[in-house]
């Protein structure tokens, strides 16, 4: 890639942030780990202590034979109460393309496309307010909770 001027110029004074930024996304990663601990989902694996993880993405794996709701209906409910959610990330083969152009079909990864059909990201950015962390985290635990 050239990175042209103007855009050197904006990143250069966004790297003040980076370490900032960094360190309240871990915040907001830990306290969603804390807090969901106990739900029936799979949470994000520990980072291992080498490696200095981006915290990046928070995501939940939705497995419907033990939550009370699949993924699908967890996004609903979720965006219905006003918070975004994102579906990180669908297996190659349930892509039209690696289907048409490949012949790959989400039979022929089981794993995979269970994975992809059963993982949804939650909010996760350092403009969150600790407020606004704790209402995803309310919202996820009544959706995950209900009988």
């Amino acid at each position: 890639y050239n990175m042209m001027d103007m855009q050197a110029a904006i990143g250069v004074h966004q790297l003040a942030r980076v370490n900032g930024g960094w360190e309240r996304r871990k915040t907001i990663w830990n306290r969603y780990r804390e807090a969901l601990a106990d739900l029936p989902v799979i949470l994000p694996a520990e980072p291992p202590g080498y490696v200095r993880h981006a915290y990046h993405l928070f995501t939940l794996q939705i497995d419907a034979t033990h939550s009370p709701v699949s993924r699908d209906v967890f996004i609903r409910r979720m965006t219905a109460v006003g918070i975004g959610v994102g579906v990180h990330y669908l297996a190659l083969p349930a892509h039209p393309y690696y289907q048409d152009h490949l012949g790959w079909r989400p039979d022929d990864t089981p794993h995979a496309s269970a994975i992809g059909r059963s993982t949804v990201s939650l909010p996760l950015s350092p403009a969150l307010s600790d407020a606004q962390v704790q209402r995803v985290i309310n919202a996820v635990t009544a959706i995950l909770c209900q009988a």
